[in-house]
């Protein structure tokens, strides 16, 4: 589908969206309460990570160090990965939602999370990457939910969006269905730089929903390395664990 159809096929889906709320007023996806698809009270459920974790794969630990994990894991081009909060109750229910039910509305308030996150934990970096999507599974769902993400986070600080720099070479089997260490070797070799060397060192913030072994980002951390980035660091609204 060309990008003008998506965008024209987009724009007749939220308009459809808007009518069916005039007749059915949508509801909490997490509680069910009657006015908006993430009401506030489930939103404010939401528990951040503090800075007890892996400082490499941003597990939730005991103290903030490196987990034996990462410590036996040979050094790979991405610095860090970071989570805003905890995989779990609504904030589970809203990005399933999300991803899966086509529920877009709900990009801004989970990107929410990432402005917080980064007003309370700076990151210096000069552009936004959002995860790509193999071309088979964006036209399946219509829409790259890292995408949405990193378009909201990019409104509400100002940094650019760069989403032509890495893509999605191969149409691997949803991580979600594997086991962890299956999930690893499903990413090997996914990503692969537009153009090797097209960059010059600019710093890069990877964009995501849900991080849960890291293997995704690591793989595209490493055709970000190819393309010639600098500093490349991860960050997901929920950290799985």
């Amino acid at each position: 589908m060309s990008t003008g159809a998506q965008g024209g096929r987009n724009r007749l889906l939220g308009l459809a969206a808007g009518l069916i709320d005039l007749v059915y007023p949508p509801t909490c996806v997490a509680c069910g309460r009657l006015g908006s698809h993430f009401c506030r009270p489930c939103q404010e459920t939401a528990v951040f990570l503090d800075d007890a974790i892996c400082i490499r794969c941003g597990t939730p630990a005991p103290v903030r160090g490196t987990c034996a994990l990462c410590r036996s894991l040979p050094p790979d081009p991405l610095r860090g990965i970071r989570g805003a909060v905890h995989y779990r109750g609504p904030i589970r229910f809203a990005i399933h939602a999300f991803k899966y039910r086509g529920m877009t509305d709900l990009a801004a308030p989970l990107a929410g999370y990432l402005v917080g996150y980064l007003n309370f934990y700076p990151m210096r970096v000069d552009c936004l990457v959002p995860v790509p999507l193999h071309e088979e599974r964006l036209a399946f769902r219509g829409f790259n939910q890292s995408e949405l993400l990193a378009a909201a986070l990019s409104k509400a600080k100002g940094l650019p969006v760069a989403s032509d720099v890495i893509v999605r070479t191969r149409h691997t089997t949803p991580q979600v269905t594997l086991k962890a260490r299956q999930r690893w070797t499903n990413m090997d070799g996914a990503f692969a730089p537009v153009q090797a060397g097209r960059l010059h060192g600019e710093s890069m913030l990877l964009i995501d929903d849900v991080c849960t072994t890291g293997s995704t980002l690591r793989a595209c951390a490493a055709a970000l390395h190819e393309a010639g980035a600098g500093d490349i660091w991860a960050l997901t609204v929920a950290r799985a664990h």
